[in-house]
């Protein structure tokens, strides 16, 4: 089938100048630009990253004096809430997210690590600390959500490894875990998942570690000879495959097939040349995967989209050019950084000169696109609903729940339809024991590569009742489960019909129990509750119709 490619030239004013502005399947929402921020080196913004809470989707911006928090989920109208200094102009800066925490470090000046309390979004956001404990300068940070470590590379107390931090404990206030050398020596950019740690050691190639041991690294694989080497940057994998750059002019993407570490082998090279024939020499950023496609900032040529379902033959299908008035691949110019992790599906991109973009592609790029997620408190349990608008693969949810907003943990595994699906489909899950206080629920979709996308996260309030003994709801309808809240200790809890008539016996602890009534006819019934140590006794009707 011939692939239809859509080219639109749009005549506009940036900064006072009239130039084309060349897409191909991604068209402009929104550009933020600041021109009172002031230039360092030649930069004004360098690095990007995204969030998202309660239905509403944010860019965290660097400029090389601040670290900037923008409201973009309505790109007509973005809204700068916040920017913070760090006590130094930098031209590289790098941000990633936690839980409700951002982080940020410089590689230049003594600003250390600074947190964001981002919480109180929309409204505020609060830099709630600014470390140099563990390191004062750093490159890159990359944090891996499955173990809530921070890995720092390029920080100049490790030059020829890499710091570990602990979040877990409390992600305001990190704990270090490691300071470690490492074979490769000097790392520029990594990228971790599941305590493996795959490092861009720029002239000495890309690197693999076991980090689950963070003080005693165990090296898995390398490559370090391959073809248009280059300074190896960056890396992002995603189920058998990752891509890696090489900043090095006229050097391409590499796709490699990573499901042997001690073999890994380069299935194909890839580039972006908007300039060829004249220009063939273009320099390459940071790739990023989601599902099947490989998102890039490229220097000069933008923000740009590779389909890399096939790995032995990739194949851009999209792009947008943030820096449309260079004339060659000299020098370092343009974008910078590309976030494409938002729920909408809507890409953020950062250009050296040029701001933030917010850009749309004319296709949907994810395996799912989510409908509305809610979660709902239904008679002592909680129902999670959640819709899906189309689901281009075989797939399957896991409903997640945390008390924090931070650690989750697996409630169920629902499947979703064998073959494609273009309508909308409603899924549901009722969680018959929910936290006492505020439950947060996500759902975690996997494709059958390996692939882990999440949804947006919700959460709901169960209500702690004062009282230490408690029948909840007190009046139930036959079959249907209530809820006993007894105070803490070892209880012997008996069921009489109101008549006095003796029916069931249960040993309990403390705490929330869910009993069932598929067998118990309509009628009224007493529980009586003694506490088998204290011998502390309590009683409460229920009423089945």
């Amino acid at each position: 089938m011939k692939k239809r490619v859509f080219i639109l030239l749009l005549f506009v004013v940036l900064k006072g100048i009239a130039i084309a502005q060349v897409s191909e399947n991604m068209s402009l929402l929104a550009n933020w630009d600041d021109n009172t921020l002031p230039v360092h080196s030649g930069l004004v913004y360098n690095d990007i990253w995204g969030y998202a809470a309660e239905g509403r989707e944010y860019a965290i911006l660097g400029s090389a004096q601040k670290v900037h928090f923008i409201d973009v989920t309505n790109p007509a109208s973005i809204q700068h809430i916040d920017a913070f200094p760090g006590g130094a102009s930098s031209v590289w800066r790098d941000m990633k997210t936690y839980g409700q925490y951002a982080y940020a470090v410089a590689d230049q000046g003594m600003e250390g690590l600074m947190i964001f309390d981002m919480s109180n979004l929309p409204a505020s956001v609060t830099k709630v600390s600014q470390i140099t404990t563990f390191f004062v300068r750093a490159h890159n940070i990359f944090i891996d959500t499955q173990t809530g470590r921070l890995y720092v590379a390029g920080a100049n107390s490790a030059p020829n490894g890499i710091v570990v931090l602990d979040l877990t404990s409390d992600p305001a206030n990190p704990t270090l875990l490691a300071n470690v050398s490492l074979p490769g020596g000097y790392v520029h950019d990594v990228y971790v998942e599941n305590n493996q740690a795959y490092c861009s050691h720029g002239g000495n190639g890309l690197h693999v570690y076991n980090m689950t041991t963070p003080t005693s690294p165990v090296e898995l694989g390398a490559i370090t000879d391959y073809p248009e080497i280059g300074y190896n940057h960056s890396s992002w994998r995603s189920g058998n495959y990752l891509v890696f750059a090489d900043e090095t002019h006229g050097r391409g993407l590499k796709c490699v097939d990573v499901s042997d570490l001690s073999d890994m082998v380069i299935t194909d090279i890839f580039r972006s040349t908007l300039l060829a024939p004249t220009y063939i020499n273009s320099i390459v950023h940071n790739p990023f995967i989601l599902g099947n496609y490989c998102y890039v900032s490229y220097y000069h040529e933008g923000v740009q989209v590779f389909d890399i379902s096939n790995p032995d033959a990739v194949v851009r299908i999209a792009y947008y050019d943030t820096y449309p008035t260079n004339t060659n691949y000299s020098g370092y110019d343009g974008c910078w950084g590309v976030y494409p992790y938002l729920p909408s599906g809507r890409i953020l991109g950062s250009d050296i000169l040029n701001g933030l973009f917010v850009l749309q592609l004319s296709f949907s790029p994810l395996p799912v696109e989510w409908g509305l997620l809610q979660a709902q408190e239904e008679r002592g349990d909680i129902v999670i609903s959640w819709s899906t608008l189309t689901e281009t693969g075989q797939c399957e949810f896991t409903v997640e729940r945390s008390a924090d907003g931070r650690s989750f943990v697996a409630l169920c595994t629902l499947a979703g339809p064998a073959q494609p699906n273009l309508s909308e489909l409603n899924y549901s899950y009722r969680d018959r024991q929910p936290i006492d206080g505020v439950n947060y629920y996500r759902i975690r979709q996997t494709d059958p590569d390996g692939s882990i996308f999440w949804s947006d996260m919700v959460s709901v309030e169960v209500a702690v009742p004062e009282k230490g003994f408690l029948i909840y709801p007190a009046i139930v309808h036959e079959g249907q489960e209530f809820n006993l809240l007894l105070p803490p200790g070892e209880w012997q809890v008996a069921l009489y019909q109101n008549n006095g008539q003796f029916f069931a016996q249960q040993h309990l602890s403390g705490g929330r129990t869910v009993w069932p009534t598929d067998r118990l006819s309509p009628g009224i019934y007493v529980l009586h509750a003694i506490n088998q140590l204290t011998n502390t006794q309590y009683a409460g009707r229920l009423v089945v119709k």
